[in-house]
């Protein structure tokens, strides 16, 4: 008997720790994130265009299909301005234009590829609407034509807003509310 009290008494502060360290009621300020498939549709808010994006853990940086990429400079900064093609993507939406961007360059990143030339790519700030989550994200500028989804969302846009159900696709709803 006055060994089982002598080990109550030696979890005490084991039960204690646990008890601090659990996490508590969810609250009004807690963001709960979403289950999402490893592919949903992604609103980009510049058209309001619908395309697939492959959801991808593995990348931290997202990546959108980008052609014509074009630098210059506006008001001391560097720009780039860019076509995303929408009209011949079998898996982007029934939009018959493409969209033509323009945005602030954020920094541009060196991608290495083995036994080829390294490429440079631009980022920007892109805006995008998920399973009605709006959020911004930085973006790669890149080819991605030979990619089934024409956008990749990586860690940095799926942070505190997305957990991936890899078994499911287009598990959340298409729209986006105003």
């Amino acid at each position: 008997m006055r060994l089982h009290f002598w080990r109550r008494l030696l979890l005490l502060p084991a039960i204690a720790t646990l008890v601090a360290f659990a996490p508590g009621p969810a609250t009004s300020s807690t963001i709960q994130p979403r289950v999402l498939g490893w592919v949903e549709w992604a609103v980009l808010e510049a058209g309001d265009a619908k395309v697939k994006a492959k959801l991808d853990s593995g990348a931290k940086t997202g990546s959108i299909h980008a052609e014509d990429i074009e630098a210059f400079e506006r008001d001391g900064e560097d720009w780039v301005r860019f076509r995303v093609p929408l009209a011949t993507r079998k898996h982007a939406s029934t939009h018959d234009h493409d969209l033509r961007l323009e945005r602030p360059v954020v920094r541009t990143v060196l991608i290495k590829q083995h036994k080829r030339k390294s490429l440079r790519r631009y980022v920007v700030e892109m805006d995008f609407c998920v399973g009605g989550l709006r959020f911004t994200t930085p973006m790669t500028l890149a080819d991605r034509s030979r990619f089934l989804y024409p956008v990749l969302l990586g860690r940095t846009a799926l942070e505190n807003r997305a957990l991936i159900d890899p078994a499911r696709k287009y598990r959340a709803d298409e729209t986006c509310p105003q």
